[in-house]
């Protein structure tokens, strides 16, 4: 697990001391915000997504592992007090939260997401007045060219089809020299263990499909280049599950998977329920493990 400084773990402090079913009930009106983002990602993937499946992606935001994801993406940021900062795909706003905070009142942080109820909660939280949100849609980015130094795309683009269109939008936006942080995940690269081996291929096999681009950490950084970046690197953020509870990433995860994959039917519904049931009763016999990692891709615009 990479380390961070106190700044960074300021987020974590905040919502772990609480616990995790309080970290719920205080944000209960996330779930109806929640609701939209899944229909718009539905309408871009052909997906659809139940109730159920929202109130399971509402719960992953207030994990340690993905507030822990949100501190480690701000570190590989690098943001100095006065940048202009846009976040693409800016879900319910956390992550421009913790950008804002870092570029202070001289800067400025912009965050875009396609679905009108997400951006309308974001601006419920009474942002301060350098953090911005507007709808818009990542292949067609309604700013002017060279207009932002840092560009945040985090989970984002492997569930927009046109994800190349993504790329060069970014890239066109930022100023020469200008840096993107891209965060993306290769769900063939997930490990879980399972005594049903076959049953838990065809589970994920199944899931693989709610995104259109599955796998995009195999050819982010060529297309990268191909959309005018100079790649900078890349580094993973890996989470790690040995026990199966509510502030466990995976036990979220495991019932959107359930509600997803129920719907495609590509599984006996006894079949979906055993693996489901199968994840406790591991944990409980000390035999579960979960491992799943975060690609980090930092990119530049070159100058001239």
């Amino acid at each position: 697990m990479p380390v961070l400084d106190p700044l960074q773990t300021s987020e974590i402090d905040q919502f772990l001391s609480i616990g995790v079913s309080d970290r719920l009930r205080s944000t209960s009106r996330i779930i109806c915000a929640e609701r939209a983002l899944l229909r718009q990602e539905a309408a871009m993937s052909g997906l659809e997504f139940t109730d159920e499946a929202a109130r399971q992606l509402e719960r992953l935001y207030f994990t340690r592992d993905i507030v822990g994801q949100r501190a480690e993406t701000i570190r590989r940021l690098s943001l100095s007090r006065g940048e202009r900062v846009l976040d693409v795909g800016c879900g319910p706003g956390f992550l421009c939260e913790s950008m804002a905070e870092s570029v202070g009142p001289d800067g400025s942080v912009t965050g875009i997401d396609i679905s009108s109820d997400l951006i309308a909660l974001c601006r419920r939280r009474n942002p301060p007045r350098w953090l911005s949100y507007v709808v818009g849609d990542a292949t067609h980015i309604d700013e002017p060219d060279a207009s932002f130094d840092v560009v945040a795309c985090t989970q984002v683009a492997e569930y927009v089809p046109d994800v190349d269109s993504v790329l060069r939008e970014t890239c066109r936006v930022l100023r020469p020299g200008g840096r993107g942080v891209f965060v993306a995940t290769d769900w063939h690269a997930l490990v879980w263990h399972s005594e049903s081996a076959d049953r838990m291929a065809l589970v994920m096999k199944s899931w693989e499909s709610h995104c259109a681009h599955p796998h995009l950490p195999r050819s982010l950084a060529s297309r990268l280049v191909s959309a005018g970046f100079r790649f900078d690197g890349a580094a993973v953020f890996p989470i790690l599950n040995l026990q199966w509870h509510d502030d466990a990433y995976s036990k979220g995860l495991a019932g959107l998977i359930q509600d997803f994959v129920g719907r495609k039917n590509d599984l006996p519904p006894g079949d979906l329920k055993k693996w489901y049931d199968e994840l406790a009763r591991l944990s409980e016999a000390g035999r579960y493990f979960f491992s799943s990692n975060r690609y980090i891709f930092r990119a530049s615009k070159p100058d001239g």
